[in-house]
């Protein structure tokens, strides 16, 4: 279990890293705004390997690897996150019975967005006992502010949140 735990904070280490390597930021800034952003790296990346031990311990494991700015079927913008989801228990489950993913835009939950540039199928997948999948859905944009997005288990007394992130769409 404790190599598990391993791979999985790495995972978010690398994937944190990529997110911040793979920015659209000019290379003309500031020092101080590129000191800014390392340290708001370091939080995500602390924030990220505090909800991993977290989800350790629960039934199901989740991280949010990315988001991508897509069109819908209507062709209005959508924001596509890519999960990945671990199934923990002793049941088969799948991601849209054990897991409430929730899109926020100005603390407006997001819609849903339908369109079949991403592969929402994994969604609906039942997957046996340790197994592990990656989910990809969509949320329909209200403007270009920040979202955020929080996973929590979609039974629970606790509401732990399993995992957060916070994209830009500008």
């Amino acid at each position: 279990m404790s190599l598990r735990l391993i791979t999985i904070a790495l995972s978010c280490c690398v994937a944190a890293a990529l997110f911040a390597g793979c920015s659209s930021g000019s290379s003309s800034g500031s020092s101080s705004s590129q000191s800014e952003s390392n340290a708001t790296n370091e939080v995500q990346q602390a924030e990220q390997a505090q909800q991993t031990e977290q989800a350790a311990d629960a039934k199901y494991a989740v991280t949010i690897d990315n988001a991508t700015v897509m069109a819908d079927y209507k062709d209005q913008p959508a924001l596509v996150v890519d999960y990945t989801f671990t199934n923990n228990s002793d049941k088969a489950t799948s991601f849209m019975v054990a897991i409430s993913a929730q899109a926020f835009q100005n603390g407006v939950e997001l819609k849903s967005a339908i369109g079949d540039d991403w592969d929402s199928s994994n969604t609906m997948s039942d997957i046996k006992p340790g197994a592990t999948v990656i989910v990809q859905e969509a949320y329909l944009l209200n403007d270009q502010s920040d979202v955020t997005v929080e996973c929590t288990e979609l039974i629970s007394f606790d509401d732990t949140i399993l995992a957060e992130a916070t994209f830009s769409v500008a």
